[in-house]
């Protein structure tokens, strides 16, 4: 069931392409949910031990080559589920935003594992949305997604989130730069 927007300047933003700033919080939001989840992994791993061998508890320390992996290999299982399912992950949620794929469709698990590992191993690729025309990231470019303001609440491949059916808006106009 869709709800309106409430908000005049939310409702105006709805389906436009999402700028440098928003991206961020979602981002830095999602990498504190990514490390939360591998740490309660990790919580979850000492208990059992705990449950099996007895006292005392203790969390697993993980050798410092594998730490990294663990942690990218959480943030990318976490994106890619996130994206695929409704995408949106908890910090686009909060945000307010939604990935894509350029026609306004859910993304597809492919696309969205993608989409995840450029994401972990290559971030610097966000800040291509301060000089991109469209708001896209390097990311959006090589997979062909974009984020974009969606406050609605249906499922990802009811309605595109363009109020208008046409794929995602671009938040400046043709003439600036």
């Amino acid at each position: 069931m869709t709800r309106d927007i409430r908000y005049a300047e939310a409702r105006a933003l709805q389906g436009h392409r999402a700028g440098f700033a928003s991206r961020v919080v979602a981002d830095v939001l999602d990498l504190g949910v990514a490390w939360l989840l591998g740490l309660a992994m990790l919580v979850a791993a000492g208990v059992v031990r705990y449950l099996l061998t007895g006292p005392p508890l203790r969390l697993p320390v993980l050798p410092n080559w594998l730490d990294a992996g663990a942690i990218a290999a959480v943030a990318v299982a976490y994106l890619t589920f996130s994206w695929a399912a409704t995408g949106r992950s908890v910090g686009k949620q909060v945000a307010g935003l939604r990935v894509v794929e350029r026609a306004g469709h859910r993304l597809s698990l492919w696309r969205s594992f993608t989409r995840a590992v450029l994401y972990v191993l290559f971030p610097a690729g966000l800040l291509w949305i301060l000089a991109s025309r469209r708001n896209a990231s390097l990311q959006d470019l090589i997979v062909r997604t974009a984020v974009v303001y969606d406050w609605a609440y249906q499922p990802a491949d009811q309605a595109s989130p363009t109020s208008d059916g046409a794929s995602p808006r671009p938040t400046r106009s043709p003439t600036q730069a």
